[in-house]
């Protein structure tokens, strides 16, 4: 018989973070952004946990390094060649960007290239220590996903080792016994089709409360990964007490990001001398790493056994992504200030989190510029 549960299951737009009073601050200048991470199977690593999605347009090497000058975390999408990666490390200790944030993606497909090209990454680049690992597969409930994580911590016994997606806190533990990190979230980002395609999903409050209650438990560490539509976002995913958040589309239209950027004409209501007002606007592309264009790039076609779970997006070109850094660090740091934690790893300690029906004035966002 069919299951349904009757609970309600929240996402961030459901959500907001209560204020109170703190004795600990007086300036958002006084947050610790920085957090020591110690991992369950013994490695450390220190900075504070924002990742880019590991996606072609945005795990790329232009966004990467701006991210880990930062002291954030990054990765690198799983197509790049191994020289292409070997050149990327060479030039980051060349420019004194650290690497003990990079995260190297790899796929379930040609699983024994994969691991190779890990190794070579070692020999010929003398890339040792430390290591950083993501496992990428969309559907981490198949019994192969979890075959490979197992043998790639048996390759790679001291590296930090994510994996993912889930969307459920029932396979966590299982997968805890290999990895260090879980990304949770299947649906939910903004370039994903995989809830129209599948009917599948969990929305990513209620994941990210019930994956990191059980992965702390035995001393893992989750990523939240999807639904990040703003900053407030990510402080919420700290709050509901994730370890790391990913986000993609927020970095996908600046000028880090991969891609042209592309010029669009639009005819306005306006008129001058019996014409309409043609404005220019800026666009880059984006797409979802399941959709038919990734396949036909990175995969040779769409398998017939496969359907399009990705969507191609124009987003709006941004310029620089290092408004976006430093509008992520003064989110953050506010945040704290509004519910008194001194230190990232507090947010969750010190947060009340209240639902609601509305969360935004919006009355006037059709004349925002």
């Amino acid at each position: 018989m069919t299951q349904i549960l009757s609970e309600v299951y929240l996402d961030y737009s459901d959500i907001l973070i209560r204020p109170k009073m703190g004795i600990n601050l007086n300036s958002r200048k006084e947050v610790n952004l920085q957090r020591l991470f110690k991992f369950k199977h013994g490695q450390t690593r220190t900075g504070l946990g924002v990742f880019n999605a590991n996606m072609a347009t945005v795990g790329n090497f232009d966004v990467a390094k701006k991210l880990l000058a930062k002291g954030m975390f990054a990765t690198l999408h799983k197509h790049y060649s191994l020289d292409e990666i070997g050149e990327f490390l060479i030039s980051c200790r060349n420019e004194n960007i650290p690497l003990d944030n990079l995260f190297i993606t790899i796929g379930l497909k040609n699983i024994d290239d994969e691991i190779q090209k890990l190794k070579d990454l070692e020999s010929k680049y003398q890339w040792v220590s430390p290591r950083n690992i993501c496992i990428d597969a969309p559907n981490f409930y198949i019994q192969r996903a979890l075959d490979i994580l197992a043998r790639v911590r048996n390759e790679f016994s001291d590296a930090v080792i994510m994996a993912g997606n889930i969307a459920s806190g029932d396979i966590c533990l299982k997968l805890l016994d290999y990895a260090d990190i879980i990304k949770c979230g299947i649906g939910s980002g903004s370039a994903c089709l995989t809830r129209k395609q599948t009917g599948c999903g969990t929305p990513m409050v209620s994941l990210v409360v019930e994956c990191a209650d059980i992965a702390h438990s035995v001393g893992g560490h989750i990523c939240a990964d999807g639904g990040i539509v703003d900053v407030g976002d990510i402080c919420k995913a700290f709050c509901l007490n994730s370890d790391f958040v990913m986000a993609g589309g927020m970095f996908a239209g600046t000028d880090e990001a991969a891609g042209d950027i592309i010029e669009k004409h639009f005819e306005t209501r306006e008129i001058v001398d019996g014409k309409h007002v043609i404005e220019t606007k800026y666009f880059k592309a984006y797409y979802g790493m399941s959709s038919e264009y990734a396949n036909n790039k990175f995969a040779g076609g769409m398998s017939n056994y496969k359907t399009s779970e990705g969507r191609e997006l124009m987003i709006p070109y941004t310029g620089s992504i290092d408004k976006i850094l430093q509008d992520i660090n003064g989110g953050i740091a506010s945040c704290c200030t509004y519910i008194g934690a001194v230190t990232v790893k507090h947010m969750s300690k010190c947060a009340t989190i209240i639902q609601v029906h509305n969360q935004l004035n919006r009355v006037f966002e059709k004349y925002s510029v």
